[in-house]
């Protein structure tokens, strides 16, 4: 019988450790890869050992998204026994090895981003190159990967995994539901004690216009909160119980940062900009986190502006955003 096994592996950041499952099986099998780390790496083999598994051994890798502490030792993984990986098709081009010519490609959108936003130059420089020094040495080893279609089973020896595709966090995020045993990977779009954070993904947005992080946040969690889920196993934390209770606090939170935003902008009848906004809301941020907040808070704007509650207009270069009533 398959046993699922989580692997706690050690992050540098805020969050302190990220999760990945082996699931012990005819086809040896991972749920997500980490942090691309000589610590992580150890954790991982480690645990393997303990199971009497080597890492050569793993056959298959399935990325619940793109973003680094997840897919990190991907790359290693796969240059150690072949095993081939898996993740869905929209997160694919976060899979990259080369954090300088990523960053290169990403820097252009970044600037605009924060430009609209009212931000000034120096900040996006600063705040980019910042970014880029903290993350930039965990970028993984060459890999390559195959595409996750949703709905689409994989199979176990003694129960499947179906594909459930949650854009939100990522334009690519996926979970895996057990349906047999209503057990449910969730990565990171599903918490228990953190509110994911629908990241901004910067080269969708064209004029304005692309993929809506947060609202196709909050259409995936209302999608989840009809699944019959008995235990979530998410990508950060211990497994945790009642998914609709975790879901309804998450929208709970969303709705009192609008209603925030709402009475903010009451008080600049003649508009504001983003960034003074998340300023406002978030006072004391600094570096990435303004990035994070300027991202949070603009997919409440968006989801405003859809409802009738705000208006927003171009300025030159910024946004300008208003009360709409």
């Amino acid at each position: 019988m398959s046993s699922i096994t989580r692997i706690k592996i050690p992050i540098p950041f805020p969050i302190a450790s990220v999760n990945i499952y082996f699931i012990e099986d005819s086809i040896p099998t991972l749920i997500d890869a980490g942090l691309n780390s000589e610590e992580g790496l150890s954790v991982v083999k480690k645990a393997l050992w303990e199971k009497g598994i080597r890492l050569s051994d793993i056959r298959r890798v399935l990325l619940t998204h793109g973003h680094l502490d997840h897919v990190g030792l991907a790359g290693k993984i796969q240059e150690s026994g072949g095993a081939e990986v898996f993740i869905h098709s929209w997160d694919r081009g976060k899979c990259i090895h080369n954090g300088r010519i990523y960053s290169e490609e990403k820097k252009p959108f970044f600037f605009r981003f924060f430009r609209e936003g009212g931000a000034s130059n120096e900040m996006a420089e600063g705040i980019f190159s910042e970014m880029n020094a903290r993350f930039g040495s965990y970028y993984p080893a060459d890999f390559t990967v195959q595409d996750l279609e949703a709905n689409e089973t994989i199979f176990f020896d003694d129960f499947g995994l179906e594909v459930i595709h949650c854009p939100g966090h990522t334009r690519g995020s996926v979970c895996f539901l057990d349906r047999e045993n209503k057990r449910f990977f969730s990565g990171d779009h599903l918490l228990e004690n953190i509110t994911s954070n629908p990241v901004v993904e910067l080269e969708t947005r064209g004029n304005g216009t692309g993929f809506k992080s947060l609202l196709c946040y909050l259409t995936s969690l209302c999608f989840t909160e009809n699944l019959d889920i008995k235990e979530v196993l998410p990508g950060h934390g211990p497994s945790f119980y009642q998914h609709r209770k975790r879901i309804n606090q998450i929208k709970k939170h969303h709705r009192e940062r609008g209603e925030e935003i709402r009475c903010v902008l009451k008080d600049f009848p003649d508009g504001i900009n983003l960034f003074a906004i998340t300023m406002i809301l978030f006072p004391g941020i600094k570096g990435g986190d303004i990035f994070l907040g300027m991202s949070e808070i603009v997919g409440h704007l968006e989801i405003l502006e859809e409802n009738g509650f705000v208006t927003s207009r171009m300025v030159g270069d910024q946004r300008i955003y208003q009360s709409g009533n």
